[in-house]
């Protein structure tokens, strides 16, 4: 009976650090959109959704729902006025994903000794590669011009596609 427990206890933690490592994922993207729209716009009026359905958790800034497919960042009002400020805004996810990536590498790749009195180094490995996944999955996803065909942003165009699409406009 204490085996089981303990199988038990390793698999919740093991989900809870999945799903932790998912949302920090989608989190970075989104932030990345963030940050592109502040500099390019000096505007503090925005919002990130992170995952769909259930809430877990809502702020002014940020919303967590308990299913982590998607995120999405809104901004208030019409201050996105210019080509540059769009390509700004919506650059800035697949920029901070794809910094997310190199520094994975770099701690996967880089012959860097991950030791741990608490967490095998093998367990240390193994997260950093779904780590690595998760955020090259994002970079993905939202690079290539695509629409979405699930989750919240259902019928939605990918940043790649919003990208080509901006780039494309004859708006200045």
């Amino acid at each position: 009976m204490p085996k089981m427990i303990a199988v038990i206890m390793e698999t919740v933690v093991f989900v809870c650090a999945l799903w932790l490592m998912s949302f920090v994922a989608i989190f970075i993207h989104e932030l990345g959109h963030a940050l592109g729209y502040m500099l390019s716009t000096g505007s503090r009026h925005w919002h990130i959704r992170v995952g769909s359905g259930k809430r877990l958790l809502k702020t002014k800034r940020l919303t967590v729902k308990l299913l982590l497919f998607d995120g999405e960042f809104n901004f208030a009002g019409n201050t996105v006025d210019s080509k540059a400020k769009l390509i700004s805004t919506l650059s800035g996810g697949p920029i901070l994903s794809f910094i997310s990536v190199a520094v994975l590498l770099f701690l996967r790749l880089g012959g860097m000794a991950l030791k741990s009195d608490i967490i095998l180094s093998s367990a240390i490995e193994y997260f950093i590669d779904y780590a690595l996944i998760s955020n090259t999955s994002m970079f993905l996803a939202t690079v290539l011009p695509f629409r979405y065909f699930l989750g919240e942003i259902k019928g939605m165009e990918s940043d790649g596609l919003q990208l080509i699409n901006a780039i494309k406009s004859k708006r200045t």
